[in-house]
């Protein structure tokens, strides 16, 4: 089975999560609670293991959805995105870190699995604070798709995760249940003006007082 090492995700030091650390410099698969489900991780600039999270989800489940990156800090946008427009620096001042995915125009030489449709990265300042130590420890981005199979429920739980891929991930972070819910609202700010492309936990409501002229999505 994979290994497990028992966490707290809101104190979590340096020293404690370096083994998870290791594990994904050394292109290896390491799963995480976020702030609402188990997440499967792979630095982004590891392309074995962001193919082997594609087949561990599943070619069709994955077709057109492609893998989140989850940022240490709004400063690391560049790093990923071509442009930031003035609406994107709105939304992050009010919801980062949070449950706000934003799609951004790629930049050039990024994995196909990070990519949309129309070459759009998304990125996430994760809540959690356990995530943002380890793309800090990493110094790059982190995969966070949900840590199940395409067509299963996303985990809440370590022991979850271990029962989908049993030995197929390196290393587990068991921070205990998370709560599960709502996913996170994903905004694409490469429109003029911006849309919701899938509602979640933020209420409309705050997301159009940070940015006045954004469109929902139908209920």
């Amino acid at each position: 089975m994979s290994r497990t090492l028992v966490i707290d995700p809101q104190t979590a030091s340096f020293d404690e999560l370096a083994p998870a650390v290791r594990r994904l410099l050394d292109g290896g698969l390491v799963a995480a609670p976020t702030q609402t489900y188990y997440a499967l991780m792979a630095l982004v600039d590891q392309p074995r293991a962001l193919e082997k999270i594609i087949a561990l989800k599943g070619e069709r489940e994955r077709r057109g959805k492609p893998l989140l990156i989850m940022l240490d800090q709004a400063a690391r946008v560049a790093s990923y995105a071509r442009d930031v427009p003035p609406a994107a620096e709105s939304l992050m001042a009010r919801f980062w870190p949070g449950p706000l995915t934003l799609l951004f125009p790629a930049l050039k030489g990024l994995h196909p699995s990070l990519l949309g449709q129309a070459r759009e990265v998304g990125l996430r300042l994760e809540g959690l604070p356990v995530i943002r130590r380890l793309a800090r420890m990493a110094d790059r981005g982190l995969t966070g798709t949900s840590a199940n199979p395409g067509g299963a429920p996303p985990p809440v739980s370590a022991g979850q995760v271990r029962d989908y891929f049993g030995e197929e991930i390196d290393l587990i972070l068991d921070g205990g249940s998370t709560p599960g819910g709502p996913a996170s609202t994903v905004i694409d700010v490469g429109l003029d003006p911006p849309r919701v492309v899938r509602p979640g936990v933020l209420p409309a409501a705050e997301l159009q007082a940070a940015c006045p002229g954004l469109k929902l999505l139908p209920d």
